[in-house]
């Protein structure tokens, strides 16, 4: 269920970049967009803990300067990443 998470996150990103007006994040968006879709394909290994926190975390930060559906995106995202990091923490 993690991976399904992290690309129901990656999704709502590439959503959010696709929402005008231009903020000039997309950029950063696309990024970590990129880095979830990496983690939710990766299939030898589990989604790294420290990578998801570090990219919730970034994620906390643009939802501040963002307005809107983008800001909805985006806080859509932090909720998959929280959900994808409760899952991994209930199987261990």
């Amino acid at each position: 269920m993690t991976r399904e998470h992290l690309e129901a996150a990656n999704r709502a990103l590439l959503d959010a970049i696709e929402t005008p007006p231009e903020t000039g994040m997309e950029d950063e968006l696309d990024e970590l967009a990129g880095q979830l879709w990496y983690l939710a394909t990766e299939k030898e290994r589990p989604p790294d803990q420290g990578r998801l926190e570090r990219v919730q975390y970034r994620l906390t930060v643009l939802r501040e300067q963002v307005h809107g559906r983008r800001r909805d995106l985006v806080a859509a995202a932090i909720d998959e990443i929280c959900a994808c990091r409760e899952d991994a923490t209930a199987a261990v």
